[in-house]
Parts: structure tokens; sequence; C-alpha cells
């Protein structure tokens, strides 16, 4: 497969600047209309809608507890592709433009999706981190704050049951990331908080990467 046709999506936290701020910043990269939506008011949520009528979010994290909540916020790409990497850039480059920063709560999240794959290849990614997961974490400088809460290593439990049972089917997966077969994934499961997130395969359809800070 040509990496180059997978889908992607990114969160992207940023501080120092309102919602509205960023929102209006990244519309001036990707066009379109800005709007807020206001609901659900935990997320606080503005939106813009592209030159392409995709949706782009603007929403409150509440992880990012070191500046006042107004201040707090985090871009929500819709689904992008190869060709799109362009505009992300220029997203990037208009919110720090308009003095969003980053600090040491924040981090992105990258969500690759996971339809063309199934339970085997899924299988042999976790593995693949598993080996090569202390030289990434090295790499990446991540901190033992967020290893130990929201980016935590592959389970060494998890790749035994997958040597174990030798999934070939997403459906069969499952009953081995959750433990037991989990139908109606919710968003805020424990099995989330990985630096290879499987959860979401079930939840939204990704593999989500939230190594980086």
């Amino acid at each position: 497969m040509d990496m180059r046709e997978l889908s992607y999506g990114v969160e992207i936290e940023t501080v120092g600047r309102t919602r509205e701020a960023v929102a209006r910043a990244t519309q001036t990269a990707v066009g379109g209309e800005v709007r807020y939506l206001g609901s659900p008011f935990s997320f606080d949520p503005w939106q813009v809608t592209d030159s392409q009528g995709r949706i782009w979010k603007v929403v409150k994290d509440a992880s990012l507890n070191n500046v006042p909540e107004h201040l707090r916020a985090e871009i929500v790409s819709p689904i992008l592709n190869y060709g799109d990497m362009e505009t992300l850039q220029q997203v990037i480059r208009a919110v720090r433009a308009a003095g969003a920063r980053v600090d040491a709560t924040t981090a992105i999240h990258i969500h690759v999706g996971a339809d063309p794959f199934d339970g085997r290849s899924l299988s042999r990614l976790a593995k693949l981190v598993y080996k090569q997961e202390p030289l990434i974490l090295t790499a990446l400088g991540i901190r033992q704050e967020r290893l130990s809460r929201y980016t935590k290593p592959m389970s060494p439990d998890f790749i035994a049951r997958l040597e174990r049972y030798r999934p070939c089917t997403k459906d069969q997966l499952n009953r081995i990331w959750y433990g037991q077969r989990n139908t109606c994934p919710q968003h805020y499961d424990s099995t989330r908080y990985y630096g290879v997130n499987f959860h979401n395969v079930w939840y939204r359809g990704t593999v989500e990467f939230r190594w980086f800070e």
C-alpha cells in the first residue's frame, strides 16, 4: 500500500489565544466561514467550514489547565489526505502568527484511518511499536508524567494476548484489546490513554498516535 493513500486527521492543542481567535486564524488558511456553536458547553466549540465544505473545529480542552479556560484551544481537523499537507502547514503557520503557542501541557494527536487494515495488520503494528518503543520514546523525549498518564507505553499483556490468539479480524482484535467484546465503545474509555491508541479503531475508525508533545 502507498502510504500517500492513507487518510488522517490531527488534534492540535494550543494555549494563549481564545478559541475565537484560533478559529479565525484557521479560516485565513482554509477559507470559508467561521461560526460559534457553543454547544456542547463543555467543549465550547467554534466551527470553520472551509472552502471545500469540510469542518474544522476549535474546542476547549480541560487538560490545558495551566491557563484560564478562555485561552485553551484545540484544533480538530476534518479527514485529510496527502494532498492536504500544505494546507495543514498553512493552518499551523496562521495560528502561530495569531499568537497561539504550545507549552508543557499541550500535545498533538495524529489519527490514521483504520479502514484499510484488518486484525492481522494492526497486530503487526502493535508488535512493531512494542519492539521499537523505547527508541521512539527516547527520540521524542516524552516526559515521565505524560508516559504515566496520557501516553502509556504498549502493554506487555496486550502483546502477549496477541501472540496467543493471533487475531485476523478487527472483531477478534476488539476482544483482545478490551478483554471482552465491546460493541459500543465510549469516548473516555480507560484504554484510550496509550501512545498508540487502538480504542479509536472502534470508536472513531482510526489508529491514534498520542506521543507528540
